[in-house]
């Protein structure tokens, strides 16, 4: 997941100017270890304190997700399905399951207390978590795909009352905004957010994060605190 280029930096700094929002000139956007080995996006403050973001809060899709169980259109949410399959090489598959478990508690709003895990090696993974509410969820979990495949993820809620995902009914392959088909094969272009044209998925959503975070100051210690409550349920996931 090493990310040395300065543009994600350089994009934060330059929407910060442009809402005046105050960013400490100690802070830096990137992929950092944060703690134990983990690598995820995070702002550094200070030589060697990481203050660590979740990215995938900042997209669309989920915070659709997350803004339908809140306004209750879903009813009684009792079973999650996630799934998520990389290439390993952008997310590891304890990376993949910090994003998968981030995700479970903060769509639902409601803390996961228990995991069980089988795992083959360091490929693939099936969870089954319960959430304090009792609502169970299933996560399955890989980095199966050839190097340099886009990530494949769907995140299903069933509900007493109506059914939601993030992805259209019986869509696997994410679908992209433009296609180009010419002598060099097979091309695509999707932008989320016009204010970062250009840029990757991932590192829109960490430039968003770390601008949510610069705006609400008070959030950090929410932000390293659940940071420490994910590697703890990492822990239970795949016991050393």
């Amino acid at each position: 997941m090493k990310s040395h280029s300065p543009i994600p930096h350089q994009q934060f700094c330059a929407l910060a100017r442009k809402y005046a929002v105050t960013i400490p000139d100690s802070w830096s956007l990137g992929v950092h270890t944060v703690a134990d080995h983990h690598e995820s996006w995070s702002v550094q403050s200070g030589e060697n304190v990481f203050i660590p973001l979740f990215p995938w809060r900042c997209e669309r899709r989920f915070i659709e997700l997350r803004r339908i169980v809140e306004s209750k259109t879903l009813e009684d949410v009792v079973l999650c399905r996630f799934s998520c399959v990389g290439d390993g090489r952008t997310l590891n598959l304890r990376q993949i399951v910090y994003r998968e478990f981030d995700l479970l508690e903060w769509i639902t709003g409601v803390p996961i207390v228990s995991v069980f895990g089988c795992s083959n090696g360091e490929r693939f993974s099936n969870i089954l978590a319960r959430l304090e509410n009792g609502t169970i969820a299933s996560v399955e979990a890989g980095v199966s795909l050839p190097e340099s495949a886009e990530m494949l993820d769907r995140h299903e809620l069933v509900a007493r009352r109506g059914v939601a995902s993030d992805r259209v009914v019986d869509t696997h392959v994410p679908q992209q905004s433009v296609y180009l088909f010419d002598k060099e094969g097979l091309r695509t272009w999707t932008d989320t957010d016009a204010e970062l044209f250009g840029l990757p998925t991932d590192e829109i959503a960490a430039v968003r994060a770390a601008f949510e975070l610069a705006k609400e100051p008070a959030s950090i210690e929410t932000n390293i605190s659940q940071h420490k409550h994910l590697l703890d349920l990492l822990d239970q996931t795949f016991p050393s």
